[in-house]
């Protein structure tokens, strides 16, 4: 009685459509977002430490956030040094405020704006705007009546319009509803960050260790490819 041949065809195809499933899962569920994403940056303060960023550069950073500014009167006494030596190692470097909500916008969008005068940016101004660190005094309608303040003048005095660091539950208390057309750099710890917009910056880690930083440095991802990036780089003005 003669065997049925088995049907080898069809046995390559599959394997070679489980394989690229499997890789696809690795890829999108499983591994690291630096290796997700194309584009990969860090972000600073002075309380990351000194900084040689010759050897930051050699880890392939793409862009660097660095923080200028706190509520109404305190400036990070690192950034100009930091921006300085960022940039003479060829990373673009943007700067952020971070938002005090218990304190007038007015007053917190000139202080960043006396931090940033004369620095040369790459990126579009930023204003972090979370509860962690705030206490929170006011009500929420005045939060944000001041961080429309801030971001308003700040837009009219740089001509950019400006990117808002936040984290899933600020942004649907504060940012949602009055800044639907701004950027969003997303600050999450999930595998993939899960808000109602689709998100520009995606901060991942708060701990992560590099070569030439003394303390520990906050890792992110730009959404998109490299010509995606170099667009972004370009149009940063409104």
């Amino acid at each position: 009685m003669k065997r049925k041949k088995r049907n080898s065809h069809y046995i390559l195809p599959v394997a070679l459509f489980i394989g690229a499933l499997a890789v696809w899962i690795i890829v999108r569920f499983i591994s690291d977002p630096h290796h997700r994403y194309l584009i990969w940056g860090i972000d600073v303060s002075a309380h990351t430490g000194k900084i040689d960023w010759e050897k930051v550069k050699d880890h392939k950073v793409d862009f660097a956030f660095i923080k200028a500014s706190e509520g109404a009167t305190l400036k990070d006494k690192s950034f100009r040094n930091n921006v300085t030596r960022a940039r003479e190692a060829g990373i673009p470097v943007g700067a952020y405020h971070f938002f005090n909500f218990n304190r007038r916008g007015i007053a917190q969008a000139q202080n960043f704006l006396r931090a940033i005068d004369g620095v040369e940016l790459d990126l579009p101004p930023v204003v972090d705007v979370e509860e962690w660190g705030n206490v929170v005094r006011r009500p929420r309608k005045q939060i944000i009546a001041d961080l429309v303040d801030f971001v308003e003048l700040v837009e009219k005095t740089t001509g950019q319009k400006v990117l808002i660091y936040t984290n899933k539950d600020t942004f649907k208390w504060y940012i949602s509803e009055t800044f639907p057309d701004h950027d969003i750099w997303i600050c999450s710890f999930d595998h993939t960050p899960e808000i109602e917009k689709s998100w520009t910056f995606w901060q991942y880690h708060h701990e992560g260790r590099l070569k030439g930083v003394q303390g520990k440095v906050d890792f992110n991802v730009f959404y998109g490819n490299t010509i995606e990036w170099k667009n972004y780089l370009n149009n940063k003005k409104r």
